[in-house]
């Protein structure tokens, strides 16, 4: 039996940090870490960035919340 973990930290509305479990359960046998992480979290654009005004130019999120931390662990085999 395949089990995977997939964890978000997300910026909560009062500046904390926020630590969200994912559920993944549909095709887990043919998902992995990597594919869990891209299909649930999303690039958006900085618009205030401007070129040496010191912030980032983009960040992804979850939500529409930006992800701080990511955290996903694969366990077990498509045999077991």
């Amino acid at each position: 039996m395949k089990i995977l973990v997939l964890i978000f930290g997300v910026m909560s509305s009062d500046g904390h940090l926020e630590l969200i479990k994912i559920p993944i359960s549909n095709h887990i046998k043919d998902i992995s870490c990597e594919k869990a992480i891209e299909s649930n979290r999303k690039w958006q654009d900085n618009p205030n960035y401007t070129e040496g005004n010191g912030q980032i130019w983009g960040y992804y999120t979850y939500k529409d919340r930006p992800i701080m931390l990511q955290y996903c662990s694969e366990k077990g085999n498509d045999g077991e």
